[in-house]
C-alpha cells in the first residue's frame, strides 16, 4: 500500500473542503463466490456516508484495508450541497467542447469559477456547491440520444435482457450520488478552481443549457383536425403550418427572442428575461423545445410550430387554431375532398375556404348552378336567411333516409341497396347522411355540422326510430324444410327432393347482403374440400350431415344440437394442426360464421355480447373443464343478448346461433341432456402428421382454391344440407373411435382412469377382487404417483368408471359381491364376461 502517502495530500484536500469520501476500487473484483465487483464502485455499503463523513484516520484505515487509492466524492447536502454535471464524451462527440463555449458566450462570469475535472475516458465533471436555500436533487438525466442498433446489439450481447435505447451524454450526480475524483484512476483536474457556490438561478441556467442538447423529446400532442376531417387533406394544416414556419418569426411574435444558434440548433430567451437560454428550435426535427416554467408553455416538452400557435394565441384551442390556419391558406386539400366539400357550401350560399386551390375555386363557380343536381334526394339542413341560423326539417331527413335505403328494424338500423340488405351502425347511418349532405372545412361547415351533431344528439335515436319498417316478408331466409344459398350468378332453392339454380332476373325479394357469396355457382363433384373431408374426419358421411344442419339456417327447438369437434389422437398435448380451425372457418363460405377462443371465454351475460347475428358460434381451443351445460338453454331456446352499449334483447330460438366448439380434450358425457345434445366430430391426426393442409396441398385453404375447388365445396354444401333435411333435420352422435372413447372416458371421469387403466388387466384375469385388495391397490397407486388424498375419486364415480369401461370392453362388474375363500366369506368386485360376449365370440 504504498502508493497510499503520495495520493493521501490530495485527498486531504478534499476531506478539508467538508467532503465526504467513499474509498471506490481500482479495478474490477472476484470475491470468493465468483461475484465481480466492478471497478469504480464502492466497497461495501456507502449510505452512512451519504449523511456522515468518514474521518482522516477511518477514511485512511479503509483504503488502506481495501488496497485502493481512489476515492468518490459523496454529492448531496453531506459535502455541502456538491452537485455535478457528467459529460461522457464517449456517447456524443464533441458535446465538451460545445458546451464549455456556450458556457462561456451565455455565462462568462459563471465559466470562470466553475471548477471542472477530466475523466479518463475524455469526459468531464463540472463541479459546484449549491446554495443551501435549495437542496440538491437526486441524479437527473438532461441530455441524451437514441441508441444505435449496434450500441443495443452490444447490449445483448453482454447479457442485457432489457437494454438501454436511450443514451444519455449528459447527466448530474446529486444526492444519492457520487463522482470519482482526482487523484483517483487517472482522474486529472483540469480546470482548478475552488469548488464555488451557485445561486439557485445559476445553477438552473448551467441545467437548462445541458438540457437543450438533448435529441429526445417528449413531445407535447400535435394538434389534429377532427376525426371526419384527417382524411380531408394530402397535408392538413397543422402539418403545413409545421413545415413551412419560420421559427424566429413565429416565436417573436409571441415576444421570445432569437439569441443564436449553429447547425442544430437556435435558442431563444423568454420574454422579460435580457439574456440566456430558455427554449431551443431542433433543425433537424423542426420541434421547439421549452426549458422555462415561467412562461405559459410547460417545462422540458417540445412543441411543433402548430402546437406553439395553439398553445400561445388561442390558449390550446385547436379549433380556433385549425380555423385561423385555414383561414391563412394554410392546408392542402385533397382534390376528391375538395369536390366534396364544395358541395355543402353551395348547397349553404357560402363561399369556400381560402386554403382550397385555384381549380376548387373555379369549379365553385360552376357549381353554384348545380346544386339541385347535386343533391337529388333533397336537402334536410337548410339556411334560414330570416334567423341567420340553419335548421333541421324533420320530415325531410327521414324522408332522404328513406330514398337512401334505411329501414329500422327489431332495435337496429338496415340499409337496402338493390335487393340487399345490410345492418349497419347508428354511426353508419348519421355519417351517410353527413356525408351526403355535405363535407367541407370552413365557418360554415363547422355551423352546419354543429346543427346536425346537436339535432342527433337530442333527436337521433328518435328520427332512427321513425323510419319505416323493414318488411320482413320481403326477406328471403330458410324455413325448416328449404334452404337457400346466394352467390354471385343466382340462387340455390334446397329442399328434400330437389336442388335447383335461379338467377335473379325474377327475383321480387330481399336478400341479407352477408348472405351472397362473393362468387358464381356451378356443379362440380370434387375438389379439395371433398378430400380434406375425407382424410380430416373418421367418419365423413357423418361430417357431411353435420355441415348440412350447420349451413341450414333454421333453427328450432328440436334442432339445438351444439357440434363438438373432438381429435383421435389420444394426448391432447400431441393435438392440433387436425384441420378443426379450417372446418369451421370455412363455414364463412356457405353462412355466417363467428367465434371466440375458448379462453377467454366468461359464462356471464357478457357472453354473447361479441355475437352479432351470425348463425353459427364457434368457441375455440376450449379447456378440458370447459362447461358445455352453459350452452344447454341459448342451444334449443330463447336467450338474453346484452349488446355491446346497447339495452338487453331477447332473442328468439329461431335468431339464435348454432353452436360448434373445437376441443383438444373431449366432453363429458354424464349428463343426460347435454348427451342428447352433443354431436361429436371426431378429426384423424391425418394433417397434424403431415405437417399441416398447407403442407399436404400446397396452399392455403380457401386461398389457395381454384374456381373448381370452391365449385366442389358449393356443390357438396347443397347435398349435405339436402341430407339433412332428407333425415328430418335430426342428428345422431355416432360412434367415437377407440382413442375418441378413451378421451372423453378419461375427461368424464377424471384422475380414476389411471389407476383403472393401470390394475383392469389384473382385475379381470382375477375375477374377484377383494375390497380390502381393492382399497391397498388404490392407496398404493396414489400414493406413488403423489396424489393427495383430497383428490382421490370417490367410491361411487370410481365404480361407475369401472362399470363403464367393462362396458366398452364387454366386461360385466359388479360391486360388493360375497365370495367364499378358504380363510373365510368377503366382499368383492366381480369382474366376468357376460354369456352374451361368450356366445358371439367376443374376446375382452
Amino acid at each position: 500500500m504504498s502508493n497510499l502517502p503520495q495520493v493521501w495530500p490530495e485527498v486531504e484536500i478534499l476531506l478539508s473542503d467538508g467532503i465526504s469520501l467513499i474509498p471506490v476500487r481500482e479495478k474490477d473484483e472476484v470475491n470468493r463466490y465468483g461475484k465481480t465487483s466492478v471497478a469504480k464502485s464502492p466497497y461495501g455499503k456507502w449510505k452512512e456516508f451519504q449523511f456522515r463523513k468518514a474521518t482522516k484516520e477511518e477514511l485512511w484505515h479503509n483504503m488502506e484495508e481495501k488496497h485502493t487509492t481512489a476515492v468518490a466524492i459523496v454529492c448531496g447536502i453531506v459535502s455541502g450541497n456538491i452537485e455535478a454535471i457528467d459529460i461522457d464524451v464517449k456517447f456524443k462527440s464533441g458535446i465538451d467542447e460545445t458546451l464549455f463555449k456556450d458556457i462561456q458566450h451565455f455565462y462568462p462570469e459563471l465559466f470562470t469559477k466553475l471548477r471542472i475535472h477530466q475523466t479518463p475516458s475524455s469526459g468531464f465533471h463540472i463541479i459546484y456547491r449549491v446554495a443551501a436555500t435549495h437542496p440538491v436533487p437526486g441524479n437527473l438525466k438532461l441530455a441524451g440520444r437514441i441508441a444505435t442498433e449496434e450500441e443495443i446489439s452490444l447490449q445483448l450481447s453482454r447479457g442485457i435482457s432489457h437494454p438501454n435505447r436511450e443514451i444519455n451524454f449528459l447527466e448530474t450526480r446529486g444526492e444519492g450520488g457520487y463522482i470519482l475524483a482526482p487523484p483517483s484512476l487517472g482522474y486529472l483536474i483540469y480546470k482548478n478552481a475552488p469548488i464555488p457556490v451557485l445561486s439557485w438561478e445559476e445553477r438552473c441556467s448551467l441545467i437548462t443549457l445541458c438540457q437543450s442538447y438533448t435529441e429526445i423529446l417528449k413531445e407535447l400532442p400535435k394538434p389534429k383536425p377532427l376525426k371526419s376531417e384527417e382524411n380531408w387533406y394530402d397535408e392538413n394544416p397543422f402539418e403545413h403550418f409545421n413545415s413551412s414556419a419560420d421559427p424566429i418569426e413565429l416565436a417573436a411574435g409571441f415576444g421570445w427572442k432569437y439569441s443564436h444558434g449553429n447547425n442544430f440548433f437556435l435558442w431563444f430567451t423568454r420574454p422579460g428575461k435580457q439574456s440566456g437560454v430558455s427554449m431551443s428550435w431542433n433543425l433537424q426535427k423542426r420541434i421547439f423545445y421549452n426549458f422555462t416554467s415561467s412562461t405559459e408553455l410547460t417545462p422540458n416538452r417540445g412543441y411543433h410550430p402548430s402546437t406553439l400557435l395553439s398553445a400561445l394565441k388561442f390558449s390550446g384551442d385547436k379549433r380556433k387554431t385549425f380555423k385561423w390556419l385555414t383561414e391563412h391558406g394554410y392546408g392542402r386539400v385533397k382534390p376528391e375532398i375538395e369536390k366534396k366539400l364544395l358541395k355543402s357550401n353551395v348547397a349553404a350560399g357560402k363561399h369556400i375556404p381560402k386554403n382550397f386551390s385555384e381549380e376548387a375555386k373555379s369549379e365553385y363557380i360552376v357549381q353554384v348552378d348545380k346544386v339541385k343536381e347535386d343533391y337529388p334526394l333533397g336537402v334536410f339542413i337548410k339556411y334560414d336567411i330570416d334567423e341567420e341560423r340553419y335548421i333541421v326539417s324533420r320530415e325531410a331527413i327521414i324522408a332522404v333516409a328513406g330514398k337512401l335505403g334505411f329501414r329500422y328494424y327489431d332495435g337496429d338500423l338496415v340499409q337496402i341497396t338493390g335487393f340487399n340488405s345490410k345492418f349497419v351502425t347508428e354511426r353508419y347511418f348519421q355519417d351517410t347522411l353527413k356525408n351526403y349532405l355535405m363535407g367541407g372545412d370552413s365557418d360554415e361547415y363547422e355551423k352546419i355540422c354543429n346543427v346536425y351533431e346537436s339535432f342527433m344528439q337530442k333527436n337521433g335515436k328518435y328520427t332512427m326510430q321513425r323510419l319505416e319498417l323493414l318488411d320482413t316478408s320481403k326477406v328471403l331466409k330458410d324455413d325448416k324444410i328449404t334452404s337457400y344459398k346466394f352467390y354471385k350468378n343466382g340462387y340455390l332453392t334446397i329442399t328434400a327432393g330437389m336442388i335447383t339454380f335461379q338467377d335473379y332476373s325474377a327475383f321480387k325479394h330481399i336478400i341479407w347482403a352477408d348472405k351472397i357469396q362473393p362468387r358464381d355457382y356451378y356443379e362440380f363433384n370434387g375438389g379439395k374440400f371433398v378430400d380434406f373431408l375425407n382424410l380430416a374426419t373418421t367418419n365423413p358421411d357423418h361430417a357431411s350431415s353435420v355441415l348440412g344442419y350447420l349451413a341450414h339456417e333454421y333453427k328450432d327447438e328440436t334442432t339445438g344440437y351444439i357440434i363438438v369437434l373432438t381429435e383421435q389422437c389420444a394426448d391432447p398435448k400431441k393435438g392440433g394442426g387436425s384441420g378443426k380451425n379450417v372446418f369451421c372457418n370455412l363455414l364463412r363460405l356457405t353462412t355466417t360464421y363467428t367465434s371466440k377462443p375458448g379462453s377467454q371465454t366468461k359464462f356471464d351475460e357478457k357472453f354473447f355480447q361479441s355475437w352479432n347475428r351470425q348463425r353459427i358460434f364457434g368457441i375455440s381451443d376450449v379447456s378440458r373443464n370447459f362447461d358445455f351445460a352453459f350452452l344447454k338453454e341459448p342451444a334449443t331456446g330463447s336467450f338474453i343478448w346484452k349488446k355491446l352499449f346497447k339495452d338487453e334483447v331477447e332473442v328468439a330460438v329461431e335468431d339464435a346461433p348454432k353452436f360448434i366448439v373445437q376441443t383438444n380434450f373431449s366432453y363429458e358425457n354424464s349428463d343426460g341432456g347435454l348427451r342428447r345434445r352433443i354431436i361429436p366430430v371426431e378429426f384423424t391426426n391425418f394433417f397434424t402428421i403431415a405437417g399441416g393442409l398447407d403442407v399436404h396441398y400446397g396452399c392455403h385453404f380457401p386461398n389457395g382454391w381454384s374456381k373448381d375447388d370452391y365449385a366442389g365445396f358449393d356443390t357438396l354444401i347443397a347435398k349435405s344440407i339436402q341430407k339433412w333435411l332428407k333425415g328430418s333435420n335430426k342428428l345422431n352422435a355416432t360412434e367415437l373411435t377407440e382413442t375418441g372413447w378413451i378421451k372423453q372416458w378419461e375427461q368424464t371421469y377424471g384422475n380414476s382412469t389411471g389407476f383403472i387403466l393401470e390394475y383392469w388387466d389384473h382385475w379381470v384375469s382375477e375375477t374377484y377382487v377383494t375390497n380390502e385388495t381393492f382399497k391397498r391397490s388404490l392407496e398404493h397407486y396414489y400414493n406413488d404417483n403423489n396424489i393427495q388424498k383430497q383428490y382421490w375419486p370417490s367410491t361411487t364415480k370410481l365404480n361407475a368408471a369401472i362399470a363403464s369401461y367393462g362396458e366398452k370392453k364387454h366386461i360385466g362388474f359388479k360391486k360388493d359381491v360375497a365370495k367364499r375363500f378358504s380363510n373365510g366369506i368377503f366382499k368383492c368386485r366381480f369382474f366376468y364376461a357376460p354369456e352374451d360376449c361368450i356366445e358371439n365370440n367376443q374376446t375382452r
